[in-house]
């Protein structure tokens, strides 16, 4: 037999698919032009070792970003889709055994993380000859980088194994990565801690030493975190093959309405407010209801937001209004902004791509309601999720921000008119970040169709809505245009977003079942075809 057949047979299918190659040089031809700007933009502002240095730095923070999301990219629903599929006990009927099964899937969805990473290596290798930067530098760092993306793959593998749930398993390995590269480095603050083996944990730890300044006082604590990050990836790999045949066969889940947390929101329990509030949404629009059922999220972020602006309101009152407080108060915003987008697009991406592999969709496109309907019904569902939310947050933030202007006018003995001009570029501001979530949402929606897998959903809406318009705003022009920028473009995506969705909502629904040859706008119905007799299969009666 074969060793690790699996993996055999996806390096042979992997090897004959354009992706593998387009990816790479994708990856490879974005870091070139990348690099191509920093060196037009910042090069004659930087003199010497400092101009490679400020290149490398901003490769290396870059990549170990793209190391760290990759295992919630790839991994993390690749066990877990067979489970649910119920085709990985078929692979175990077979001689297989549960390692051949892990690293073949390792192997199969991290190939293309591999060679990206490879790909930016060379472009990033361009700053030794600039100068700043030593071979050794540059070498633990590709070290630490290997290490990172082996250690965030290998923990998706293991939620996986373990995992049923698409969503689940996604949303556990993204904070378990980012955990163990942001705790750590939040106990470091305190004085007790600094000279432990908490100063050891994490790929954060790894990629802070791996620079010359770090590793010349203290070259231990970077080796002992590439052994404690390699001890951990290989334990998740153990972990993840011992862990597999235990937890793949389907089990009957009896959920116990006894507590308080698992009886669902206040729409799905009884009472006559909520059943007659059950009843206006299903007669107005059902789509609406299967959004917003058993929807326990709001919850969470109705604490996340309580949390984070009441320390914002706190620290902004107890500082008195100064410029700095008001500079990382607004800095805090844009970070809690790009997060709620983020969860927004995540809820959009999956709501098209859990119902169309439940057969929700085509239940739907079998009713009265019209495909505009439909959709329409999932954006209606999303606004009662996160309005109310959104609402009270910018509400907050106009509010914080009005005052700072005011406070640091008075001060200032500004004049009314430059006050005034703050205050509209302010609104800007709060209106491109309102219009972001609206364009996430439409595009997430688009995406979670048209896309086969949610996370890829997710990662082209933000990735296109998200990072790079904010990125090419700050390179271009500053930042002084940015507020310009995002309205275009949001509007550019809402309107691209609900195009598409008109025109291929019912063909790529249809498409599967010999339908909609042709695109075809959302608000008609599929054609009727008669079956031809000469086209029947022969076992069927005459």
């Amino acid at each position: 037999m074969t060793f690790l057949p699996i993996a055999d047979r996806e390096l042979r299918v992997r090897a004959r698919l354009r992706s593998t190659y387009r990816f790479r040089m994708i990856v490879a031809v974005g870091a070139f032009l990348l690099v191509g700007l920093l060196v037009a933009v910042g090069g004659q502002n930087q003199a010497g070792g400092r101009y490679g240095k400020m290149i490398f730095e901003t490769m290396a923070w870059l990549s170990f970003g793209f190391c760290l999301l990759e295992g919630a990219r790839n991994t993390a629903d690749c066990l877990s889709a067979e489970k649910r599929d119920g085709t990985l006990g078929l692979l175990f009927l077979t001689d297989l055994r549960s390692y051949d099964v892990v690293l073949g899937k390792l192997i199969a969805s991290s190939l293309n993380s591999f060679y990206g990473l490879l790909a930016i290596f060379p472009c990033m290798a361009i700053s030794l000859l600039m100068g700043g930067v030593t071979f050794a530098e540059f070498w633990r760092l590709v070290l630490v980088l290997g290490s990172t993306l082996f250690f965030s793959l290998t923990v998706g593998l293991l939620i996986s194994a373990a995992s049923r749930d698409e969503r689940r398993t996604w949303s556990m390995t993204l904070g378990l990565v980012l955990g163990t590269a942001i705790v750590p480095q939040l106990l470091l603050w305190y004085r007790p801690w600094a000279n432990t083996w908490v100063a050891w944990l994490g790929p954060a730890a790894a990629f802070q030493g791996a620079m010359d300044a770090a590793y010349g006082m203290d070259a231990e604590r970077y080796w002992m975190s590439i052994l404690l990050l390699q001890v951990a990836a290989w334990g998740c790999l153990i972990g993840a093959c011992w862990i597999l045949p235990r937890t793949w066969q389907d089990r009957v889940v009896v959920e116990s309405r006894s507590r308080w947390w698992r009886c669902g929101p206040r729409a799905q329990a009884p009472g006559g407010f909520n059943s007659e509030r059950r009843a206006m949404i299903l007669g107005g629009n059902p789509a609406v209801w299967l959004v917003i059922r058993g929807q326990r999220r709001q919850t969470l972020l109705w604490l996340v937001l309580a949390v984070t602006l009441g320390g914002a309101v706190t620290a902004w009152l107890l500082t008195s209004g100064s410029l700095g407080t008001g500079i990382g108060i607004l800095a805090v915003m844009f970070l809690l902004h790009m997060g709620l987008a983020f969860w927004v697009s995540t809820e959009a991406c999956h709501l098209f791509a859990e119902a169309r592999d439940a057969g929700t969709l085509e239940l739907l496109l079998s009713t009265p309601l019209s495909a505009k309907e439909i959709v329409e019904g999932h954006y209606e569902g999303l606004k009662q999720l996160f309005l109310r939310p959104v609402a009270v947050l910018l509400t907050v933030e106009t509010i914080m921000l009005a005052a700072q202007v005011y406070l640091l006018g008075a001060a200032e003995d500004a004049p009314w008119g430059a006050c005034i001009a703050v205050l509209v570029a302010v609104g800007f501001v709060i209106l491109s970040w309102a219009l972001d979530l609206v364009a996430v949402a439409r595009y997430g929606l688009w995406q979670g169709l048209a896309s086969r897998k949610p996370a890829t959903a997710v990662t082209k809406t933000v990735l296109y809505v998200l990072i790079i318009p904010v990125s090419c705003g700050v390179v271009f022009t500053l930042g002084l245009l940015l507020p310009v920028i995002g309205l275009v473009k949001n509007l550019v995506f809402i309107n691209y977003a609900q195009e598409q969705m008109r025109r291929n909502f019912r063909p790529l629904l249809t498409g599967r079942y010999g339908w909609a040859q042709e695109k075809e706008y959302v608000d008609k119905a599929p054609p009727t075809r008669q079956p031809r007799r000469d086209v029947l299969p022969s076992v069927l009666p005459r």
